[in-house]
């Protein structure tokens, strides 16, 4: 008797033992938020650099998700992608044929470890120019400084993803995990050259065979479209952290300080992040600079 309750007392410490340790790997495989501070500063140097390959991480599903790479099964069937995945334009609204309309805008997002203000505009126009390759050119901004750029965007993966496992036949998201580099004009002052990641959420139009943007999935308006990466001036090497997208920007730690909308903590304040205030606010301040700029020295801080 004495034998067996010692047996059910090995077996009993055996399983608390290897249910902590599962509980430990299940902690270690949950995703941490990008988004929000002071959180991930237990997760990732706040002084690194450059932060694609995390982002890229956090983007791809884990084991904790049930998902699928449906990027090849898309091109076998002959699908193609909507503009609004690769440039800057903003979802206005859709008519009753549920059809789309845009806007043209810029991006919004930060430049250095002192969080520079650093517009983006892609332009509309995008030329696919091989079955995962995208071309686009626009222009960047920071104080007065204004530089045009082309690049390219590379699809790596898109991503049918079920949050839910036991519930596979009601996708919540596709996720699309790109590869992006983007080099301003050499002759321009300041010019340099834009590299990392970029994902944003779709949704597929089987209808029509197309990869559409989602405004809705993956948090909304909060973090959708964002490029995580760096900038590198071309003349003096320096190497600086750059960040854009729509609205809330991952792996900006203590610049934004907001619960649920973005608030720039006032240690980085400046004129153009009250610009950026004020068109919150009131959009139809905010000035269509690429289309009629010129340039003017300015330094990128």
């Amino acid at each position: 008797m004495k034998k067996l309750q010692k047996m059910i007392n090995k077996i009993t410490l055996m399983s608390v033992i290897i249910l902590s340790n599962c509980s430990v790997i299940l902690a270690q495989s949950k995703k941490y938020d990008p988004y929000y501070y002071p959180k991930l500063r237990e997760y990732v140097d706040s002084k690194q650099i450059d932060f694609s390959s995390e982002y890229k991480k956090w983007l791809i599903p884990d084991n904790s998700e049930k998902f699928v790479d449906i990027t090849h099964e898309l091109l076998g069937n002959g699908y193609v992608f909507e503009r609004a995945l690769f440039n800057s334009e903003q979802f206005t609204y859709e008519n009753i044929d549920g059809e789309s309309y845009y806007k043209e805008t810029s991006f919004n997002g930060i430049l250095g470890d002192k969080y520079t203000r650093i517009e983006i505009f892609i332009h509309p126009e995008v030329e696919r120019i091989d079955s995962l390759t995208f071309t686009v050119n626009g222009k960047t901004k920071v104080g007065k400084n204004i530089c045009d750029f082309i690049g390219e965007i590379f699809i790596e993966h898109i991503y049918k993803v079920w949050e839910r496992a036991n519930d596979p036949d009601s996708p919540n998201y596709y996720v699309m995990v790109c590869n992006y580099l983007f080099t301003e004009d050499k002759e321009q002052f300041g010019a340099g050259f834009f590299k990392g990641t970029y994902g944003a959420y779709c949704y597929i139009d089987e209808a029509n065979k197309k990869v559409c943007l989602d405004i809705d999935a993956g948090g909304g308006e909060l973090n959708n479209r964002n490029y995580v990466g760096i900038w590198q001036n071309y003349k003096t090497k320096a190497l600086k952290r750059c960040i854009w997208g729509e609205y809330r920007l991952p792996y900006t730690f203590d610049f934004d300080i907001g619960d649920e909308d973005m608030h720039v903590n006032p240690k980085y304040n400046s004129p153009e992040w009250e610009q950026w205030q004020s068109e919150i606010f009131n959009p139809e301040e905010k000035k269509h600079w690429w289309e009629d700029c010129q340039k003017e020295s300015c330094r990128r801080n």
